[in-house]
């Protein structure tokens, strides 16, 4: 169950390393259906290493909206897994009401012992953010999870952790080392960036080519810039407009800059057109590592930069240095990966 591409990046690379078992991709969370998502239409037309791929109706919005269009899903859950009968459910977010409500219905409903994996969801797995939000957090447990145990069943509950679900057995992760305790104590599998090399890079290649990701960086100059969502850049920078000044300011030394936006922002935010390579924004930015050998990465301490140092391990990868919360919590693990700080 892929709800970000960065989900269906890391199952990819457990479908494509297990020639033992047969994996359906199921897409969830959606809000394009069309050429605004890339990664499903490329999947949907490649199909394998998958046996099938398929979409659950796009998200609404509005309460009652929402209700009924859950209920949809669940009714399309219901069918998929009476008739596939899965040993195991992944996805990247066991937070996700369609998770849980698989895992309830195969192990209460079916009387299934089936297994509960949990995907890489990138710097979410090993730092806890939601402790920053108290007040949502707070919301979240005395009236989000009780009004939902009172519209969908006593099975759903929204832990702190991700992947800290009890109904979570598994965790498939990149760096499993940096994992809090309570990952630790369950099941954790190692996800190689071999997983996608040698015999499954012909895969590799050919999604590149539906993508039309065809080209090669390689340059010692080439710089790549990873981005966070905007109203994280304003959160961060003040405004986007200082975020722009402060941001090409540090890159105007470099040249043959590319910029890759957040998937969920839409066009050239920070007016890079003129002085940059602007990459497709809903593509992940992992299968552009893939195809492209940068020699220099910066990011602000997103799941881009720890992709990277995983991915290019020989890459000189950065973040910028910002006194936030968020980026406190991140230092000792981008420290001990060596990723550098660069001062803002």
């Amino acid at each position: 169950m892929a709800a970000t591409f960065r989900h269906y990046f890391i199952g990819l690379g457990v479908a494509l390393n297990d020639k033992n078992s047969n994996y359906h991709l199921v897409f969830i969370n959606q809000k394009y259906d069309d050429e605004r998502n890339p990664i499903l239409l490329a999947t949907s037309k490649l199909i394998r290493p998958f046996l099938s791929v398929r979409c659950l109706p796009l998200n609404s919005t509005g309460v009652i909206k929402k209700f009924k269009n859950r209920r949809v899903i669940f009714s399309i859950l219901k069918e998929m897994l009476d008739d596939l009968k899965p040993v195991e459910i992944l996805t990247g977010n066991d937070r996700r009401i369609e998770y849980q409500y698989a895992m309830h219905y195969m192990r209460n409903k079916l009387l299934s012992d089936v297994i509960g994996g949990y995907l890489d969801n990138g710097v979410g797995s090993y730092v806890d953010f939601h402790k920053l939000e108290y007040r949502k957090m707070l919301a979240r447990k005395w009236i989000d999870i009780p009004i939902k145990k009172l519209v969908y069943g006593t099975w759903y509950n929204r832990m702190q952790c991700y992947g800290g679900s009890d109904w979570t057995d598994v965790c498939y992760l990149t760096h499993p080392q940096y994992a809090p305790d309570k990952l630790k104590k369950k099941q954790c599998v190692v996800v190689d960036i071999k997983f996608y090399l040698d015999a499954n890079f012909k895969y590799i290649s050919e999604l590149n080519n539906v993508l039309g990701l065809n080209s090669d960086v390689s340059s010692d100059q080439s710089i790549l810039l990873v981005l966070p969502k905007a109203p994280a850049m304003e959160l961060i920078y003040g405004s986007i407009e200082l975020a722009e000044e402060t941001i090409k300011n540090i890159c105007k030394n470099y040249k043959n800059i590319y910029v890759k936006y957040h998937p969920a922002d839409l066009g050239d935010i920070l007016n890079f057109s003129d002085t940059a390579t602007i990459l497709p924004n809903q593509v992940p930015v992992e299968l552009l590592f893939m195809v492209m050998n940068f020699a220099k990465i910066i990011g602000d301490g997103s799941t881009a930069v720890f992709s990277a140092k995983w991915m290019l391990p020989r890459a000189n990868v950065s973040y910028f240095d910002i006194d936030t919360p968020y980026i406190k919590l991140l230092k000792d693990i981008f420290e001990d990966m060596d990723i550098t700080p660069i001062g803002v």
